[in-house]
C-alpha cells in the first residue's frame, strides 16, 4: 500500500510544481525579459515484481525556460540596428529645423536689397546706414546658427558621456549577475536559475540599445561580452570600464575609450551600431559637414564681397576696406611630430572649397591627404605649398612618418563672421576711377567706364590719357612710349584698372581714366557688389550664397527623412524579431488558463488517489482484526 501512497503523492507534488509555475509565468506575463517556464517530468525507474515491472511514480527533473538563444541574438541585433537609426534621426530632425527655419533666406534677401536701395541713391546717408545694419543682421543670422550648431555639439558631448555611464552600469549589473549565475548553478547542482538568466538577457538587450553586442557562454555558464567589433566589457564576474576622451586631434569631439594595460584605448569606430553609433554617425555625416558649409559659405560671402568692395570708393574718397571679418581655418596635431603645417584659404579658388575636414599624414615620402567625407586621399608630392580644394598647406620642418594633422578649413570659419563697417559714409559704391572722351575728339569712339582689376595697384589714382596716333591703328599712353596696336573692344588693362574703347577713332582723339574724388553720385561699384547676388562663386563656380546655402537645407532634409524611413523599417524588423522570440518564450494567458485547469484537475486526482488507497488501508487493517 505504501507505494500507492509514493505514487499520488509524487503525483501531487508534480501537479503542485506545474501549478506554481503556472502561476508564476501568470504574474510576469508583463515582465520585460521573461521567458515562459515549464515543469520537466520524469517517470521514476520502475520496480520489478518477478511478473513485470511496477511503476512507482513521478518526478519533477528541472523546471526550464522557453527560450531560443538565436531568437534573443536577433532580437539584440535588431534592437541595436532600430536605436541607431532613430537616434540619428531624431538628431538629424534638429539640424535640419535649425537650417530650414526660413531665417536666412530673408536675412540675404534684405542685404542684396538694401544695397540695391542705396545704389539708387548713392548720395543718401540713410539709405547707406540701412544697408549697414542690413550687413550686420546677415552676419549675426549666421553667427546665430554656428552658436546653435556649437550647442548640439555640446549637447551630443553630454549624450554620449551618459550613454557611456548607462554602459558602465549595465556591464557592471552584467558582470555581478555572471557571478549569481555561476553560483546558482553549483547550488542547485546544474538545474538552471532561469529568473536570473532572464534578468541577464534583458540586461544585453539593454546594452545592445547602446552598442552592438557579441557573446561566448563559458563552461561555468557566464558569458563574456564584447561590444563594437570584439571589444571586451565583461570576463565572467569582471567589467571592464569605459571611459569619455577627447579625440586627440578634435578636443571638442568626445570619443568611447577603454582602458587596459597598455593605457587607453579609443573604441568608437569600432561601435557600429545602437544608440552611441548613431550619435557618432550623426556629427560626423551631418552635423560636422552642415557646420562645414555654413563656414564654406560665410567664406564666400566675406571673399567675395570684400574683394568688390576695395575696387570701390567710399564717400571719405578713401578706397574701400573689408565688409565682412571671417574666421581662420584650423590645423591640430599631434603631440611629437617633426614637421608643422599652416592652412590657408586660396582666394583664387574659393569655389573649390568643400564641407569637408581633412587628415593630413606622411608616409616617409609624400604626405597623405584624405577628405574625410568621401575617403578620397591625394598624394602631395615635394615640399609645398600645395594647393587642393580650394586651400593653400604650407609645411616646415622636416616630417616623419608618425606626423598626423587634421585639417578643419571651415568649421569655424562662421563663428567670427561679422560686418566690419559701421560708418554709413564708408561704404565703398563708387568707381575710385572714372574715364572721358577729350571734348575735341572728332570721332564717335567710346570709352568704357574702367573696372577695378587690383585696388592695391600704386597706380590705380594716376591720371592717365590714351592718346591715338596716325594713322589711328595705335594709340600711346600719356602721348609717349611704346605705339599700342588697336582693336575695338578690346581690353586695356593698366595701373590696376581695366577699360574698352569701341568704335573707329581719329588720330589725335585722347581718352582719360583720372581719380574720381568723392564720386558722391556714383554706383558703379555698388551694382558690381549688388551682381553677386546672382553670381555663382562656390561649389565649383556651380552656386549662388542662396543655392549653397539650399543646398545645404535640402542635404540635411534629405538625410533626416532618409533617417526616419530607415529608423521605420528597422522598427518592423525588431518587431518581427520580438515577435518571434515572444512565440518561443512569451507567456500566452489562455494557454495558461487551460494549464491552470489541467494541473488543478490533476492535482485533485492525485488527491483521491491518496483518499482511495488511504481508505483501502483502512478497510483492510479493519478486515484483519
Amino acid at each position: 500500500m505504501s507505494g500507492a501512497f509514493d505514487i499520488g503523492v509524487s503525483a501531487m507534488l508534480a501537479s503542485q510544481r506545474q501549478l506554481a509555475t503556472t502561476s508564476h509565468n501568470i504574474a510576469n506575463v508583463n515582465t520585460a525579459g521573461y521567458s515562459r517556464q515549464q515543469v520537466e517530468l520524469n517517470q521514476r525507474p520502475p520496480q520489478f515484481i518477478g511478473t513485470g515491472f511496477l511503476g512507482k511514480g513521478v518526478d519533477v527533473s528541472s523546471v526550464t525556460r522557453s527560450t531560443s538563444e538565436f531568437l534573443s541574438a536577433q532580437v539584440r541585433s535588431s534592437s541595436a540596428s532600430e536605436a541607431k537609426a532613430v537616434t540619428f534621426s531624431d538628431l538629424a530632425k534638429q539640424v535640419d529645423a535649425l537650417v530650414g527655419d526660413g531665417t536666412f533666406g530673408p536675412a540675404l534677401q534684405r542685404f542684396f536689397q538694401t544695397l540695391q536701395d542705396a545704389n539708387n541713391e548713392p548720395a543718401s546717408t540713410p539709405a547707406r546706414q540701412v544697408f549697414v545694419i542690413a550687413a550686420k543682421s546677415l552676419t549675426s543670422q549666421v553667427q546665430d546658427i554656428d552658436h546653435r550648431f556649437d550647442g548640439l555639439s555640446d549637447n551630443i558631448n553630454n549624450d554620449i558621456r551618459h550613454r557611456v555611464t548607462q554602459l558602465n552600469t549595465y556591464t557592471t549589473a552584467l558582470a555581478n549577475s555572471n557571478r549569481d549565475i555561476v553560483q546558482a548553478y553549483g547550488i542547485s547542482q546544474g538545474q538552471p536559475p532561469n529568473d536570473l538568466l532572464d534578468q541577464r538577457d534583458q540586461i544585453l538587450k539593454d546594452i545592445s540599445k547602446l552598442a552592438n553586442v557579441t557573446t561566448v557562454e563559458m563552461a561555468d555558464h557566464s558569458l563574456n561580452v564584447f561590444i563594437g567589433n570584439s571589444e571586451l566589457v565583461v570576463a565572467s564576474d569582471t567589467s571592464v570600464r569605459l571611459s569619455t576622451t577627447a579625440n586627440p586631434l578634435d578636443g571638442g569631439k568626445l570619443e568611447v575609450s577603454k582602458t587596459g594595460g597598455s593605457g587607453s584605448t579609443v573604441i568608437s569606430d569600432s561601435i557600429t551600431s545602437g544608440s552611441l553609433a548613431g550619435i557618432f554617425a550623426f556629427r560626423d555625416e551631418v552635423l560636422n559637414p552642415s557646420r562645414n558649409a555654413l563656414g564654406r559659405l560665410a567664406a564666400g560671402l566675406s571673399f567675395t564681397a570684400n574683394s568688390q568692395h576695395h575696387a570701390g570708393l567710399d564717400l571719405r574718397g578713401a578706397l574701400g576696406g573689408d565688409l565682412f571679418s571671417l574666421g581662420a581655418p584650423v590645423v591640430n596635431g599631434v603631440l611629437g611630430n617633426g614637421s608643422t603645417v599652416t592652412l590657408a584659404l586660396d582666394p583664387a579658388n574659393i569655389g573649390k572649397l568643400t564641407d569637408s575636414d581633412y587628415d593630413l599624414t606622411h608616409d616617409g615620402t609624400n604626405f597623405l591627404l584624405k577628405r574625410k567625407t568621401d575617403g578620397v586621399i591625394q598624394t602631395l608630392s615635394g615640399t609645398g605649398p600645395f594647393t587642393v580644394d580650394g586651400l593653400t598647406i604650407t609645411v616646415s620642418g622636416v616630417p616623419t612618418t608618425s606626423d598626423q594633422f587634421l585639417l578643419q578649413p571651415t568649421r569655424f570659419l562662421s563663428r567670427s563672421f561679422g560686418a566690419l563697417i559701421s560708418d554709413p559714409l564708408k561704404v565703398a559704391l563708387a568707381s575710385p576711377v572714372k574715364s572721358s572722351a577729350n571734348l575735341t575728339n572728332l570721332s564717335a569712339a567710346k570709352i568704357s567706364p574702367p573696372k577695378v582689376l587690383d585696388a592695391q595697384d600704386s597706380n590705380l589714382l594716376v591720371p592717365t590719357t590714351l592718346v591715338f596716333n596716325t594713322p589711328p591703328t595705335t594709340f600711346q599712353i600719356n602721348g609717349a612710349g611704346p605705339l599700342i596696336p588697336y582693336t575695338a573692344g578690346s581690353n586695356v588693362d593698366l595701373n590696376g584698372w581695366r577699360i574698352q574703347i569701341t568704335g573707329a577713332p581719329t588720330a589725335g582723339d585722347t581718352f582719360r581714366i583720372d581719380p574720381n574724388g568723392n564720386g558722391r553720385g556714383d554706383n558703379t561699384n555698388g551694382l558690381l557688389l549688388a551682381d553677386l547676388r546672382t553670381s555663382q562663386p562656390l561649389l565649383g563656380g556651380t552656386a549662388s550664397y542662396q543655392d549653397a546655402f539650399s543646398q545645404l537645407v535640402s542635404k540635411v532634409g534629405a538625410q533626416a527623412q532618409q533617417a526616419q524611413i530607415s529608423g521605420d523599417a528597422l522598427k518592423v524588423q525588431l518587431d518581427n524579431a520580438e515577435a518571434s522570440r515572444d512565440s518561443v518564450a512569451g507567456v500566452n494567458l489562455d494557454e495558461e488558463a487551460a494549464n491552470l485547469i489541467r494541473f488543478q484537475q490533476a492535482f485533485q486526482a492525485a488527491a483521491q488517489l491518496i483518499q482511495a488507497t488511504n481508505e483501502t488501508f483502512k478497510a483492510l487493517i479493519a478486515a484483519t482484526r
